[in-house]
C-alpha cells in the first residue's frame, strides 16, 4: 500500500515524505536521550496558561529532561523554541519506523488527536510518564484511563517533585512485564489466536488497582485529577492482528500526570 501511495506522488513530495520519516527516526539519538528523560509533554501552546505552566516546570524542575514529539514541535515550534535544548524540553525521535505506524493504529482505535497519540506512544517508548499540560487533552486521557488518582489537597513544589518521581517508578516497575506480555499477545495473534489480550488487559487492571496506593499522601475520593493510568495495550486490543513485534515498546502502562494551566 505504501509503495502504491508513493508511486502517485511527484518526486518533490516523495523526497519531503522520506525526509520527514528519516528526521523522525534515529535510534542513536533515542539511546542518548532515553536514560535521562523524565516525562513526555502533550500540550496546546495556544491555550491560555500553558506557556506559564511550562515555564513553571522549567524553573522548578531544572534537572528533569522532558520530551516533546515531532508533531508538537512542528505545530508550535516558534513558541517552544525557548524551551528546547534541555530547557527543560528535548525534541524526541522514534527509535524505529514501525512506531510511526503504531500512532496511526492508536488514532484509529481511539479517535484521539494524532498529536496526543504520538505523545502517548513516545511516553511508553521512552519509559516515561506522560505530562498533560493544560486542558486540551485532559478529557480524552480521562476517557481512556483505567484508574484516576484524584486529589483535593494543595500541592507545594516538594509534593509535585515527590509524586512525579513516584510516577517514574510506576512506569518503570511495570515496564518489563508489560513488554513481555505485549510480545506474547502479538506472537499469539500473528498465529491466529487473539484471545490472550483479554487476559492480559484484566491482569494489568488488577496491578494498576494495587499501584494507586503509591499516591496515598495526596489521593482522595474526589477532587481534581492528578494522574491517569493508561493501558496502551487495552486501547488497541481490537486491532492486535495489526500489531508487529516492534510495536511492543508502545504497549506499556503509562501514568499521565495532569498539570493545570497557569501554574507559577
Amino acid at each position: 500500500m505504501a509503495r502504491s501511495v508513493v508511486a502517485n506522488l511527484d518526486t518533490r513530495t516523495v523526497s519531503t515524505v522520506v525526509g520527514m520519516c528519516v528526521s523522525y527516526v534515529d535510534f542513536a539519538r533515542y539511546a542518548a536521550i532515553v536514560k535521562n528523560l523524565r516525562g513526555v509533554v502533550a500540550a496546546d501552546l495556544e491555550e491560555s496558561g500553558v506557556e506559564e505552566s511550562i515555564k513553571w516546570l522549567a524553573s522548578r524542575f531544572r534537572y528533569r529532561d522532558l520530551g516533546v514529539g515531532p508533531m508538537m514541535v512542528e505545530r508550535f515550534g516558534s513558541k517552544l523554541q525557548k524551551f528546547l535544548g534541555g530547557k527543560p524540553l528535548r525534541e524526541l525521535v522514534y527509535p524505529v519506523t514501525q512506531l510511526l505506524e503504531f500512532v496511526d493504529i492508536l488514532v484509529k482505535s481511539t479517535g484521539i488527536e494524532k498529536m496526543l497519540a504520538e505523545a502517548m506512544t513516545l511516553a511508553s517508548t521512552y519509559i516515561s510518564p506522560l505530562m498533560i499540560v493544560g486542558n486540551r487533552f485532559l478529557n480524552a486521557v480521562e476517557r481512556l484511563g483505567v484508574e484516576i488518582v484524584r486529589t483535593s489537597k494543595e500541592m507545594d513544589v516538594q509534593s509535585w517533585k515527590l509524586h512525579m518521581r513516584i510516577a517514574d517508578y510506576t512506569v518503570l516497575d511495570f515496564y518489563e512485564q508489560c513488554i513481555e506480555e505485549a510480545l506474547q499477545v502479538i506472537e499469539r495473534a500473528s498465529a491466529g489466536d487473539a484471545g490472550l489480550v483479554e487476559e492480559v488487559v484484566k491482569s494489568r487492571a488488577e496491578r494498576i488497582a494495587k499501584d494507586v496506593s503509591r499516591y496515598w499522601r495526596i489521593r482522595s475520593g474526589e477532587g481534581r485529577t492528578f494522574l491517569v493510568y493508561i493501558d496502551m495495550l487495552r486501547l488497541v486490543k481490537n486491532r492486535v492482528r495489526d500489531l508487529k513485534r516492534e510495536h511492543a515498546a508502545a504497549l506499556a502502562i503509562v501514568p499521565a500526570i495532569y498539570i493545570p494551566p497557569g501554574m507559577g
